[in-house]
Formats: structure tokens, C-alpha cells, sequence
């Protein structure tokens, strides 16, 4: 019981920090590690909720750290670039926290 509403927490707090603005920057080197774990270790709709949960939160933050440094310049094509970048980094985070069968 403990488990699965310390599971409950962390989903919940990962759905409210992505809806944060500028949040994900401070909060992503704790949250993506544990959704990662948890991602890895669990089974089923547990397993693949925490994994769609870190893949969005890594593309939001690289989009957002890329879109920081990037500035007004160029922003359409650069923010674009980005934000194919955050899809890739996103999707990388989401193959290699699928358990291992």
C-alpha cells in the first residue's frame, strides 16, 4: 500500500511539474532519475506511465535549456531545431527506461 501511494506522489508531482514554468529546470535532476528507476524497475502500465512521463519532462527541458541559450536570435529556426533535438533526447530517455524482458 505504501508503494503504490509513494508511486501515486511521484506520478502526481511529475504531471503538476511539467505545467510548471521554469520548474522542470530545477526539479528535472531529481524527478527524471527516480521516474527512470521506477520506469525501469516496475511492470506494465506503471512501467510505461513513468516512462511517457520522463520522456515528456526530457523534452521539455531541453527544449527549454536550448531555447534559453539560443536567445531572440533566429528563434523559428533555432527554437525548431530544439525542439526536434528535445523529441530525440525525449525518446532516448523513453527506449532505455523500458524493462529489460
Amino acid at each position: 500500500m505504501a508503494v503504490r501511494l509513494g508511486l501515486l506522489v511521484v506520478a502526481g508531482f511529475s504531471v503538476v511539474i511539467l505545467f510548471s514554468f521554469g520548474g522542470q529546470l530545477i526539479v528535472a535532476p531529481a524527478l527524471l532519475p527516480a521516474q527512470w528507476v521506477i520506469a525501469r524497475h516496475a511492470r506494465g502500465y506503471i512501467s510505461m506511465a513513468f516512462s511517457i512521463l520522463g520522456a515528456v519532462l526530457v523534452a521539455e527541458v531541453v527544449w527549454l535549456i536550448l531555447g534559453l541559450a539560443i536567445g531572440d536570435g533566429a528563434v523559428f529556426l533555432l527554437g525548431i531545431g530544439a525542439m526536434v533535438l528535445g523529441v530525440a533526447a525525449g525518446l532516448g530517455f523513453f527506449y532505455s527506461s523500458r524493462p529489460v524482458k
